[in-house]
């Protein structure tokens, strides 16, 4: 898992990821562990950035989804969206905020 996983809680409101650097390509993850129902488990999952971030590759465990992103202007905090379809049909979503920093 890597090490800029965001560990959901139940009824968590905002999500950081820890910030990075324009010219990285860095992977992050959330882990839906505490919001999926018992026995259920990520069927599917996407993620939406805005412009200016780009995704090369995406993938998702029972549990965990993970993006890698790259791009972003420094200075500029950006907020990516992961949806996920379980295998037992429900349909989640949380924001996340990414800020791209400086050198």
């Amino acid at each position: 898992m890597p090490v800029r996983t965001f560990v959901l809680s139940q009824g968590l409101v905002r999500a950081v990821w820890p910030a990075k650097l324009a010219d990285e390509t860095v992977d992050y993850a959330v882990d839906w562990t505490a919001r999926l129902a018992a026995g259920d488990a990520i069927g599917a999952s996407t993620f939406e950035l805005p412009k200016g971030l780009v995704s090369p590759k995406a993938s998702n465990t029972d549990k965990v989804a993970t993006v890698w992103i790259s791009g972003g202007a420094a200075g500029q905090a950006y907020e990516i969206v992961n949806r996920v379809t379980t295998a037992k049909g429900a349909e989640l979503a949380q924001a996340i905020r990414l800020r791209v920093k400086t050198r």
